[in-house]
């Protein structure tokens, strides 16, 4: 956090529900120094506009510029529209899908919004997921087909098999938001061995948006908000409010259970550096012998602390794709076979862009891992290097250019 430190201080003292003293101070104290439009480009990026808004609204209005609180108003009435709307689609789309004999248990999106934040309008998501059983994803897809929503390419019956086997959820377009059903809360290319049976075993029922739905048990949902968040190497501030919010309005969970589950699926890591960036970046209330849980990876808390000290500086990393080779990937598994899986299914798994590039009938599908080698790791490489060169030639012809243009 080096460039526009207090911009980035005042965020995160503003990106919870209950105010941090530090959000106020900063406005009392370095109200004129503040860069606004640096601050609501960051939170928007983010994904914490909500908390952004909510938090400047309830500053006393000497120490926030008028057209600052209209624009948090606005923004708060539009995405509690947006919400409602989404939390409506959603709940037609699983009321169709019990009526059909499918279960379906909504995760992240509007739900979270109210387990974690207790304020639908707080948390911003573009999309609705929502996991299945592996066994049911045809029928369930062939569901969702009538209710408007499909897919933007096409399959051979051999591509479309591998598609499923690997890919963990499908992603479809319809009247709304883009909906995700999961079979898998990640592909399997990264290798998580999730006990899906316990989980559903523990679901539990709760009311929403008026209707009554399945739910993940709150351990179970707190370790998927942290798997989430290492898939996606924690790349948004979001992510990590998620934790600490739902931490801090779950404090009766059974942390010994949360933490016997997730050792023996080999998610110890991923858990201990959710809790570990929610700690030093958000305060989160994490029991002491929590902490001193977290304290006994050395791997895992250097990471947090690391990761908390330049959470907004650009990393490489989190540009890259989930499918691709990522340092970060390997280092959150704490067992080394899942490590050698994740890399073997990296480097050789064929995937929707392969297919999409060219047509191998069924018979031949055995040529997509040698094709996947050689354009991902030769040809991809190349063009890309090719690109940046020609891209460094322009620019210097464009200096050039400058250069004698200013001399004349």
């Amino acid at each position: 956090m080096k460039e526009h430190s207090l911009e980035l201080s005042l965020l995160l003292a503003a990106s919870r529900l209950e105010l941090d003293s530090q959000a106020e101070s900063l406005l009392c104290d370095f109200a004129a120094e503040i860069d606004w439009t640096i601050l609501v480009e960051t939170a928007y990026a983010q994904g914490v506009t909500g908390l952004l808004c909510s938090s400047l609204l309830k500053m006393p209005e000497t120490l926030v510029p008028e057209a600052i609180r209209s624009g948090c108003h606005g923004h708060l009435q539009q995405r509690e529209s947006t919400n409602h709307a989404l939390a409506d689609q959603l709940c037609l789309i699983l009321a169709a899908l019990e009526a059909a004999g499918i279960k379906a248990i909504p995760f992240k999106g509007p739900t979270l919004a109210m387990t974690a934040y207790q304020n639908i309008s707080l948390r911003t998501f573009l999309d609705l997921d929502f996991l299945i059983h592996e066994q049911q994803i045809q029928p369930c897809l062939d569901k969702l087909r009538e209710l408007g929503y499909v897919h933007e390419w096409r399959l051979s019956p051999k591509q479309w098999q591998v598609f499923l086997r690997y890919a963990g959820q499908d992603i479809l377009f319809g009247k709304g938001a883009p909906i995700e059903p999961h079979w898998a809360f990640a592909p399997r290319t990264l290798s998580l061995d999730i006990d899906y049976a316990g989980l559903w075993q523990r679901t539990i029922q709760k009311s929403f948006n008026g209707h009554s739905i399945l739910s993940l048990a709150p351990e179970d949902e707190l370790l998927v908000l942290c798997i989430h968040g290492c898939k996606e190497k924690w790349s948004q501030l979001k992510w990590v409010v998620d934790v600490a919010e739902f931490v801090r309005h779950h404090p009766a969970l059974y942390w010994e259970s949360l933490i016997s589950r997730a050792e023996a699926q080999g998610l110890a890591r991923m858990l201990a550096l959710g809790l570990g960036l929610a700690r030093y970046l958000l305060n989160a209330p994490i029991p002491r012998p929590v902490i001193q849980w977290l304290e006994k990876d050395r791997y895992a808390l250097r990471w947090s602390e690391n990761l908390a000290a330049r959470f907004f500086d650009e990393r490489e990393e989190t540009s890259r794709s989930i499918y691709a080779l990522s340092w970060f990937h390997w280092a959150m598994r704490e067992r080394i076979g899942d490590r050698w899986r994740y890399l073997f299914h990296t480097l050789t798994q064929p995937r929707v862009q392969h297919f999409v590039d060219i047509a191998f009938p069924d018979s031949l599908y055995f040529l997509y891992t040698p094709y996947k080698l050689i354009h991902d790791y030769l040809l991809l490489p190349i063009w890309l290097w090719v690109k940046a060169c020609h891209r460094g030639t322009k620019a210097q012809k464009a200096t050039e250019a400058a250069d004698v243009n200013a001399s004349r």
